[in-house]
């Protein structure tokens, strides 16, 4: 069979609508995860291990060179992770099984401790299906991270403790297990380590807050404007309650391209409009509405700036302008 490279995944998926007809379910929740291991197995001679939980389904990949000599993604993982990207998204689009999240963790046998960890939503692989949401929209919407494995990480740490403690081997892994495996309570701090899954049920609002910090550093690279003058080195998003009030926090590091520029109130202000911009485009695309405020975090300045959700969606539609909000923060 011949294979597609990773950037065309979305164009792959298309592949997957036939799947959508017949009477019943080409594979039943009782056979979901066996599913994909066969699927996987027989048509791209892949052996993944597949866990669940809650509505959260995860997959585990190893592959042989993940990595060229400068990190970068090699041309045959992308292809591989690929395949099993699409495995799951036509298994997911002909069960019964009621899953709202799949996560493909990958990484290479020769580097376990980095990984490559993405995270989909089957709401929007059925919604691109329907034309209801375009090509370039579901790429974005798709969450991909390369980091070192968290657990394992933790792991060498705490191992380097008992070794100074003098602690007996026997009890190592007993001490591990019982103070240091547990699974993940926030997105990134999934993975799969030693033989063993760490995941959670991934709720819609922590994906939104997310996704939102992962196009937030997206459109300032790809914007002409701001690109020239800003970097965003990074940026987190959480989903918060306070009392009665249940928000999004979106914090961003920016760093200025010139010096001249650090902290000054045009630069803030431009990534608190832009962050806001973007906030409100995937809350809007999601008609998520179970919150009560924006709140966006300039890490560098230490300023924060905040927008209720009938403001986000003023200035989503350009019946109320940043300055008029900016004047709210003061």
């Amino acid at each position: 069979m011949k294979r597609k490279p990773f950037f065309f995944l979305i164009m792959s998926c298309a592949l997957s609508a036939a799947i959508l007809t017949g009477c019943g379910p080409t594979y039943p929740k009782e056979k979901f995860a066996d599913s994909i291991v066969r699927v996987c197995k027989r048509e791209y001679k892949l052996d993944v291990k597949v866990a669940t939980m809650g509505k959260t389904v995860a997959i585990y990949v190893p592959l042989q060179e993940l990595w060229d000599m400068t990190f970068a993604l090699t041309k045959r993982a992308g292809e591989e992770i690929n395949d099993v990207i699409l495995t799951v998204s036509r298994v997911s689009l002909s069960t019964d099984a009621d899953y709202n999240f799949y996560v493909v963790i990958a990484y290479d046998v020769r580097i376990p401790e980095i990984q490559i960890i993405i995270i989909k939503s089957v709401e929007d692989v059925k919604r691109f299906m329907l034309n209801d949401i375009s090509r370039g929209e579901f790429a974005k919407r798709m969450l991909i991270d390369k980091r070192i494995n968290p657990q394992a990480k933790k792991e060498h740490a705490v191992k380097e403790v008992f070794e100074k403690m003098g602690l007996d081997k026997k009890w190592q892994d007993s001490v591990m297990n019982d103070f240091f495996r547990a699974q993940p309570a926030a997105l990134g701090d999934i993975g799969y380590w030693n033989d063993r899954f760490y995941i959670k049920d991934i709720s819609k609002p922590e994906f939104l807050a997310e996704q939102i910090a992962t196009r937030v550093r997206m459109d300032f690279f790809e914007d002409k404007v701001l690109s020239e003058t800003i970097v965003i080195k990074a940026s987190k998003g959480s989903y918060l309650s306070e009392g009665n009030k249940r928000y999004f926090r979106i914090e961003v590091l920016p760093e200025p391209k010139s010096f001249s520029q650090l902290g000054t109130v045009e630069m803030v202000n431009s990534v608190f409009k832009k962050s806001l911009e973007v906030a409100a485009h995937v809350l809007h695309g999601y008609q998520f509405k179970d919150y009560d405020y924006i709140e966006i975090a300039d890490e560098t300045s230490g300023r924060s700036f905040k927008a209720t959700k009938d403001q986000a969606e003023k200035f989503r539609l350009k019946k109320l302008t940043f300055d008029n909000i900016l004047s709210t923060n003061i």
